[in-house]
């Protein structure tokens, strides 16, 4: 059987072995392309175990593994493909403060089973700490981010969103981010992920959202913000248990909370209520003018009564709207 990497190699520099049972990032890639993308990186790997490591370690190897995300991040050079590799176990990391993920070029893998909700490679925040908003800030761009789920759900209405992204042409891939998971949290203003002037980010097979708490009017699983622009979403599911009507899957802030466009492409929204259908999927401001769109290719909504309630000639899809057979797939807005 392939060894694992002795201290300060690269990842090209040496094979994989299995990790608390999964076969090394590089095998993962059947199913996440980023353990092929980290392959031949020249930057330095460094493990996160809150199992069993210690943040007085240096992270280099599986048995020198730091204890904490915090620690890990603190010691990546930024510019160099470092990577931080979460080794899921018994023990979530639970962060004490907001974490703010700002080296470029720096990536975050965890290595647990690739399911694509609440997979076991967990983020937590403290039940102690207050206005962690966001929990985890990414101000980095060109990052990786795969395999791991970020939970937010704690009784405190000053954290209320859960992942923040400034940063620009960073990849998540199988994440989870799972805001609201306290009635104190699902509230106006709480979001699962917020893009802030984000820009060219990309989503493969990521979750928004959970279903376990009733999320009130306001809450929302995805929130654009200034100028965030050509972000796409490909093969994502965003789930909610609305508890009021007014909760919604996607918000734009305000008239320039989007620029050009932004794709949903063959992803899913459920809303597993019991009784509270959303008014809206997307709540869009009046006066957002060409040529701000939001685009949904092939995708698939439940538990909503529109995908958007003002028809603001702002939101586009091919889905049941054009029926004449030498038009279909063509975009319209989507008008319900």
């Amino acid at each position: 059987m392939p060894i694992l990497p002795r201290a300060g190699q690269s990842p090209s520099q040496r094979p994989f072995r299995m990790i608390k049972g999964v076969s090394g990032l590089a095998d993962l890639s059947d199913g996440l392309k980023a353990g092929s993308m980290l392959a031949n990186t020249t930057g330095v790997w460094r493990y996160v175990d809150p199992a069993n490591g210690n943040d007085n370690n240096n992270g280099l190897a599986p048995d020198l593994a730091f204890a904490t995300l915090a620690a890990a991040e603190d010691a990546c050079i930024a510019n160099q493909h470092d990577t931080v590799v979460y080794i899921a176990g018994s023990s979530g990391n639970t962060l004490q403060t907001a974490l703010t993920w700002d080296k470029n070029f720096t990536h975050l893998i965890g290595v647990a089973a690739p399911t694509n909700t609440a997979q076991r490679a967990r983020i937590f925040q403290l039940s102690t700490l207050t206005g962690a908003d966001p929990l985890l800030d990414i101000t980095a761009t060109g990052c990786i981010f795969s395999n791991f789920y970020i939970f937010q759900g704690v009784a405190d209405a000053t954290s209320l969103t859960n992942v923040q992204v400034t940063g620009g042409r960073n990849y998540f891939e199988n994440v989870h981010f799972a805001g609201g998971g306290h009635a104190d949290q699902a509230i106006n203003g709480g979001s699962s992920l917020k893009l802030n002037g984000a820009e060219e980010n990309t989503f493969v097979n990521c979750t928004i959202g959970v279903d376990t708490i009733d999320a009130a009017t306001g809450m929302v699983g995805l929130l654009f913000d200034n100028e965030a622009h050509r972000n796409t979403f490909k093969n994502c599911l965003f789930r909610m248990r609305s508890g009021n009507s007014g909760a919604a899957f996607v918000e734009v802030v305000d008239s320039t909370g989007i620029d050009r466009d932004n794709m949903f492409i063959d992803t899913q929204f459920i809303n597993n209520t019991s009784g509270n259908e959303m008014l809206s999927a997307f709540v869009i401001p009046s006066g957002m003018g060409a040529p701000k769109r939001l685009h949904l290719i092939n995708c698939y909504g439940f538990g909503l009564l529109k995908w958007d309630a003002n028809d603001r000639d702002v939101l586009f899809g091919n889905m049941d709207v054009v029926t004449a057979v030498d038009l279909s797939g063509v975009g319209k807005e989507m008008i319900s």
